[in-house]
C-alpha cells in the first residue's frame, strides 16, 4: 500500500533535488537530466511494462474508454476553473493545467498501491490504465501544445503536429513496440532485457530529483489559489468522476473498477513536470502542484481507499 513511508520517500528524493540545485548543480544541469528521463528512462519503463504481458490482459475497450472519459471531464473541469475563476487565457498554460489535474503518480505510488491492495488479479488492469494514461495524457498534451505552436492549417501542418507529438514521441514509440513485442511473443536477448531492467527504475528517482531542483516556493505566493484548485481537482474531483463514470456505465469487473479509481485518486505525477519543463510552460507552478498534491495525498488517498474498499 502507498502509505506514509512511500510518500515520505518521495519527499526525500524531491528534497535531494532541491538541495542539489542550491549546492552543487548548475542551472543548465536540469536539461540533460530531464532529457534522460523523457528519451531513455520512461520509454524503457513503458516498454518493459507492456511487452511482458499478454494482449488479452491489457485491452478491455469499455473500461479503458470509461477511464479516458473521466480524464477528459476532469481536465475540462480544471481548465474551466482556471479560465473563469483565475482568468487564465493562455491556451498552452491551460493545457498544462489540465495535465496537472489529471496525470497521476502512476509508477511510484500507483503500482505498489494497487498491487498491494488488489494483488496480481488487478495487474493487467493497472498496467493498461498506466500505459493509456502515459500515451493519451502525455501524447495529448504534446499534440495540443504543438497545435498551438504550428503556423497555418491544412494537411501538411496536421502531419507536422502528429509527427512531433506522436511519431517522434519516445513514450508513444516505446508503447507501440512494447505492444508489438507482446503480440508476437518476442523473446528479447538477455543482454537487452537486462539493460532495460537496469534503465527503467531510474525514471522515478531522476524525475523527482529534477522536480525538487526546480522548486521555487515564492511561486506559491503568486498562484496559491489556482494551485489549491488544481490539487482539489486532482485528489477529489478526478477520482469522484472516475467512480461515477464506471458506476453509471455498469462496468462490473471489480479489479478494473478499483484500479481505475485508486489510480485517479493519486497525486500529480512527476512526468507532468517533465512536460512543463520540456515546453517551458509554468514548470515552477507544476513542480509545486506535484509537491502539494503529494503532501495532501497523505490524507486523501487513505480516505479513498477506505471508501471504495
Amino acid at each position: 500500500m502507498a502509505g506514509i513511508e512511500t510518500i515520505l520517500s518521495l519527499f526525500i528524493l524531491i528534497g535531494l533535488g532541491y538541495l542539489g540545485k542550491r549546492t552543487v548543480l548548475a542551472e543548465q544541469s536540469l536539461a540533460p537530466l530531464n532529457t534522460f528521463v523523457y528519451y531513455f528512462a520512461v520509454p524503457a519503463l513503458l516498454f518493459n511494462s507492456v511487452y511482458k504481458l499478454s494482449l488479452d490482459s491489457l485491452f478491455q475497450p469499455m473500461y479503458l474508454l470509461a477511464f479516458l472519459i473521466a480524464v477528459m471531464l476532469t481536465a475540462m473541469t480544471a481548465v474551466l476553473g482556471c479560465k473563469f475563476f483565475f482568468k487564465e487565457e493562455n491556451k498552452e498554460v491551460l493545457v498544462i493545467r489540465g495535465l496537472n489535474a489529471t496525470f497521476s503518480n502512476y509508477a511510484y505510488m500507483g503500482i505498489p498501491m494497487v498491487f498491494g491492495l488488489l494483488g496480481e488479479a488487478a495487474y493487467g488492469a493497472m498496467i493498461s490504465i498506466i500505459l493509456l494514461g502515459n500515451v493519451f495524457q502525455i501524447g495529448g498534451t504534446q499534440f495540443l501544445i504543438e497545435s498551438q505552436r504550428q503556423d497555418g492549417k491544412g494537411l501538411k501542418q496536421f502531419l507536422t503536429i502528429l509527427d512531433k507529438s506522436l511519431i517522434r514521441s519516445p513514450i508513444f514509440v516505446a508503447t507501440f513496440f512494447g505492444v508489438l513485442a507482446s503480440a508476437i511473443e518476442l523473446k528479447l536477448p538477455v543482454v537487452l532485457s537486462s539493460s532495460l531492467d537496469l534503465l527503467a527504475p531510474a525514471t522515478v528517482p531522476v524525475a523527482l530529483f529534477c522536480l525538487g531542483a526546480s522548486l521555487e516556493f515564492k511561486t506559491l505566493k503568486q498562484s496559491k489559489s489556482e494551485l489549491v484548485w488544481l490539487v482539489v481537482v486532482k485528489l477529489l474531483i478526478h477520482p469522484l468522476i472516475t467512480f461515477g463514470i464506471f458506476t453509471a456505465a455498469g462496468l462490473e469487473d471489480q479489479n478494473w473498477f478499483l484500479a481505475a479509481v485508486l489510480l485517479a485518486a493519486l497525486p500529480t505525477g512527476a512526468l507532468a513536470h517533465v512536460m512543463a519543463l520540456r515546453y517551458d510552460i509554468k514548470e515552477k507552478e507544476t513542480s509545486l502542484t506535484v509537491v502539494l498534491s503529494t503532501l495532501a495525498a497523505l490524507v486523501s488517498v487513505s480516505l479513498w481507499v477506505s471508501f471504495i474498499m
